[in-house]
């Protein structure tokens, strides 16, 4: 017996234990919403919304994961699953690879396609890719213009439950795309002409090309007469 009257809670804490660390957290929150009301050019900085988004980012996973029943699949290892749930018949909503031309349309289809699956959060697309992408990568190259790299793309769609052919319909967009920013021949099927060699002045004082003389030939007669004069 410890003299301790306390309530225990589902998670194995004592309820007064529970209260208090709320209570702490909540102060802090209290005293950062303060802060920022007082100075509120602080949000402007990039360093201060980038803390921001990771907050934003956690809040949102943790609150997918606050209760026991949430009506979520879970594998056996207490990781939550994504299963994706087709449309309607007749409705045709998921996003096309096939309709990106670019990067940036590529980027767009992702985008939409993570709309398509229910919006998972970045850090939840990353358990479900085992992390073969962190969640911050996966963020960075949705938010970017360059073309993101194969893994990436592979770990979005797993990450956001896709199927066996979805990821094959997203890599060979992706393939065709990459494949496009290879320089190659010209339109006409020719290969540019090779670089002309530059000229160079030489000065008076440089020693340029030696010109070689040849012996002059004379024939015998020629020699007769200019002994003979």
């Amino acid at each position: 017996m410890t003299g301790r009257h306390s309530q225990s809670t589902p998670g194995g804490r004592d309820r007064p234990a529970a209260d208090t660390d709320a209570e702490a957290t909540a102060t802090v929150i209290a005293g950062l919403c303060w802060r920022l009301l007082q100075r509120p050019e602080a949000l402007e900085h990039p360093t201060v919304r980038r803390e921001l988004r990771k907050l934003e980012e956690l809040i949102t996973d943790l609150a997918g994961h606050a209760g026991p029943n949430q009506g979520r699949h879970r594998s056996t290892g207490g990781e939550t699953t994504s299963q994706q749930i087709s449309d309607a018949d007749g409705l045709d909503l998921k996003p096309d690879p096939r309709t990106a031309s670019t990067a940036a349309e590529l980027i767009t289809v992702l985008l939409r396609y993570r709309a398509w699956s229910g919006n998972p959060p970045w850090r939840k697309m990353a358990r479900q890719a085992s992390q073969a992408v962190v969640h911050s990568t996966m963020y960075h190259a949705m938010n970017g213009t360059a073309l993101p790299k194969l893994d990436v793309v592979k770990a979005i769609i797993v990450g956001c439950g896709g199927s066996d052919d979805d990821m094959r319909a997203f890599t060979a967009a992706w393939r065709r795309i990459a494949s496009g920013q290879i320089p190659g021949p010209s339109a006409n099927g020719e290969y540019l002409p090779a670089p002309q060699p530059v000229l160079r002045l030489v000065s008076a004082g440089e020693p340029g090309p030696v010109a070689i003389r040849r012996p002059c030939r004379t024939s015998a007669r020629g020699r007769l007469g200019a002994g003979s004069a």
